[in-house]
């Protein structure tokens, strides 16, 4: 059992890894070209440069629960932007969708599932009539990469790697139709080497019970610092392929099933959270066991951090969504909590974490039956 269990991941540097050819042959659909780039925002900027559409028609229907870093690209290539709308499951409802097509006559929008789940179920059989009308359909599948339902029928797919794994960076770009015009080959070296340098330490600090956590936190912001500051679409660097095609795909997936298992059996009847996903299915590989807070959100955050339990909100509400998005996906915003349940930990940490939550459920009945006395 981790002493602490989230954030950032950790990776010997020194590993000795096989001489292996990075493929995505695992995903379950045909592609004409794949770009590998150092980063999720890159690769949809390269998207974005590769479409060449003129400057008055760039107008794009984006997810209204997302990053900014998936904002930011089109903002940036002067799309005008606006945003569908989903559910509090996370997934789109198809009226509400058409309708906001026939609004905004966007030229191209993106999609993305949230978690692993297939969230874009819903609008799948819609997405060829779309494409038929001119429409460019963009997948960013980052969160469901790993996942074996069949994605929606896209145009591109986009994806950042390093969200799973240890990656220095790493994302790609994939057509279904036709050939990128050129694809980046410089590195950004000096990213590269600051990734390795703070995932190094920090597994010394799990593994060996060497160094400081100040130390390692101190790389891994610094590197993230250099990361937001790119203004260059870099291509994914060569340890990071190695790294990325020596990934154990099916024991991460079985890893990731079993412990998203062990916290759903014994959370989804607690009285301070509530599932997103309260089923996991055979086809879903979760990337989170992400939950809605139904105390105070901050405080209960807070509480999982001292007990060394790190529980990122995923995405705070991005600035370029602010007066746009409906009630609902406020409501998401203000109260969705992502639990980590990836391959680093095991049994004993998913029990460790249904312990600390229920400590924290104990807490607050007390005090509530404290303040009735």
């Amino acid at each position: 059992m981790y002493k602490e269990i989230g954030s950032d991941f950790w990776l010997n540097k020194n590993s000795n890894l096989e001489d292996k050819k990075l493929s995505l042959g695992f995903l379950n659909f045909n592609f004409s070209d794949i770009a590998y780039l150092s980063t999720g925002r890159s690769a949809i900027s390269f998207v974005l440069d590769h479409l060449d559409i003129p400057n008055d028609k760039k107008i794009a229907l984006l997810p209204p629960f997302t990053c900014h870093t998936v904002i930011e690209p089109f903002i940036s290539a002067g799309y005008k932007v606006y945003f569908y709308r989903i559910n509090k499951d996370l997934s789109i409802d198809k009226d509400s969708f058409l309708y906001d097509i026939k609004k905004f006559k966007p030229n191209v929008i993106l999609l993305h599932g949230y978690f692993g789940f297939d969230t874009l179920n819903s609008v799948k059989d819609m997405i060829s009539e779309i494409r038929d009308s001119g429409v460019v359909i963009i997948e960013d599948i980052t969160q469901t990469i790993y996942s074996e339902f069949k994605h929606i029928n896209a145009d591109y797919y986009i994806c950042s790697l390093r969200k799973w794994t240890a990656l220095p960076d790493g994302a790609c770009a994939i057509s279904t139709s036709d050939l990128f015009s050129y694809k980046p080959i410089k590195i950004d070296q000096e990213l590269e080497e600051s990734k390795l340098n703070a995932f190094h330490a920090k597994y010394l600090y799990m593994n060996k019970d060497i160094g400081k956590k100040n130390v390692f936190l101190k790389l891994f912001h610094d590197a993230e610092q250099m990361l937001c500051e790119q203004n260059y679409i870099y291509a994914m660097s060569n340890i990071s392929k190695k790294i990325q095609a020596n990934l154990d795909i099916d024991s991460m997936r079985g890893r990731r099933r079993e412990n998203y298992s062990i916290l759903n059996k014994f959370l989804h009847n607690s009285k301070i959270i509530e599932p997103v996903f309260s089923e996991l299915l055979e086809e879903i590989v979760p990337l989170y066991f992400p939950i809605y807070v139904k105390c105070n959100r901050k405080e209960f955050q807070a509480y999982l951090a001292r007990n060394d339990i790190y529980a990122p909100i995923v995405w705070p509400k991005p600035n370029q969504c602010g007066g746009v998005v409906d009630p609902q996906v406020n409501w998401i915003y203000d109260h969705i909590l992502a639990i980590p349940c990836d391959q680093r930990y095991g049994y004993d940490d998913m029990n460790r974490i249904i312990k600390v939550v229920k400590n924290y459920e104990d807490k607050i009945d007390k005090e509530k039956g404290d303040s009735l006395r």
